[in-house]
């Protein structure tokens, strides 16, 4: 009987659905870790007012996984109301399940369930974790939101509850995976904010998965503005004394693509570590400047291969926006490296 392949997804944002649909497409076994740092928008409120871990992400990996991602109700449960406050429904049936079992991970358990999922959530933590950070000028900056939005690369982040234990289900699923994808996504704020979580990390560094980091496209305001592919690689493996990266891919298109992903619209809420509202015309002149994409020249690429196996450079552009891969792309390529991975160790 053939094997299914165990795979795992860390992240968060908007990048960890393009994991997991890519992961669909191989006929993976899937289960998502997802970052539990995010204080902005919706989710700021909720975890602000109600005092509930954060649930944006959570509920973009139940939609991605939902059974029918186009039915009526996996639809309904990423529906925002920009007149409550921009909530998404799901961010509401979340917030409301954890209070009506006392437990957001029993909450995550019945949305599974309601949306028929073919895989599993697992926050990184069940503690409540804010995030930090200094940022390349010097600068702390307190707060997730601050960190994305902020304008300025970040030098490094971290959580500010000390050790918070990571979530036994997530490490179980770290362990016994064949498979593990970080990202693609925001490097600090969804895939960093995974590794401070010493048992995520070290869960990573032991298991026997083939490991593998997807470099977002394009390079972002704040965070990670300026940095090449070899920078967001450095920053991956700083993160512990043990490799951590069996391979890495990376975007190239043979013609430059940009993304305009801040146009002027409704002021975005930075959520419970900040008392301000501000919005996106007004938040600094680069947020109007097109993105391009993430530097990813001949230097860069030696210097990844000196510290990780397998380096695949890959054009991921498809009919959607710059800023996102072609998920057929990423599934071909993720086989790629699970082949060539699989031969090294043989």
């Amino acid at each position: 009987m053939e094997h299914t392949l165990r795979a795992v997804s860390i992240g968060g944002g908007t990048g960890q659905p393009r994991a997991i649909a890519a992961l669909r497409h191989m006929g993976a076994s899937i289960d998502s870790v997802v970052a539990m740092a995010d204080d902005g928008g919706s989710t700021g409120v909720l975890r602000e007012q109600a005092g509930i871990l954060p649930p944006g992400d959570v509920r973009k990996c139940l939609s991605a996984l939902a059974g029918d991602p186009a039915s009526a109700f996996a639809r309904a449960f990423a529906h925002r109301f920009p007149y409550i406050d921009d909530h998404a429904l799901g961010n509401l049936v979340l917030t409301a399940l954890a209070e009506e079992t006392d437990s957001f991970a029993q909450a995550i358990s019945v949305c599974e369930d309601l949306l028929q999922c073919v895989g599993r959530v697992h926050p990184s933590t069940l503690d409540p974790v804010t995030m930090s950070g200094v940022t390349v000028a010097g600068q702390e900056v307190h707060g997730q939101a601050r960190i994305s939005y902020g304008g300025c690369a970040m030098q490094r982040v971290w959580l500010d509850q000390q050790d918070p234990a990571a979530n036994p289900r997530a490490v179980e699923a770290i362990l016994s995976a064949d498979l593990v994808v970080l990202g693609p996504g925001s490097l600090f704020t969804s895939i960093v904010s995974n590794l401070q979580v010493p048992g995520i990390a070290g869960a990573l560094a032991h298991t026997h998965a083939v490991r593998v980091f997807v470099c977002p496209k394009i390079d972002s305001l704040g965070e990670t503005q300026g940095m090449s592919v070899a920078d967001h690689v450095d920053q991956l493996l700083a993160q512990s004394e043990r490799p951590l990266l069996d391979a890495v891919l990376v975007h190239h298109a043979s013609t430059p693509e940009f993304v305009y992903p801040y146009a002027p619209g409704p002021a975005y809420r930075m959520g419970a570590l900040a008392d301000e509202v501000v919005s996106a015309r007004d938040i600094d002149t680069a947020k109007r400047a097109p993105f391009g994409p993430i530097e990813a020249g001949e230097q860069d690429i030696a210097r990844i291969k000196g510290n990780v196996p397998a380096v695949l450079v890959r054009d991921f552009t498809g009919s959607e926006s710059a800023a996102v891969h072609d998920v057929q792309a990423l599934a071909t390529a993720l086989g790629e490296v699970l082949d060539q991975c699989r031969s090294a160790r043989r």
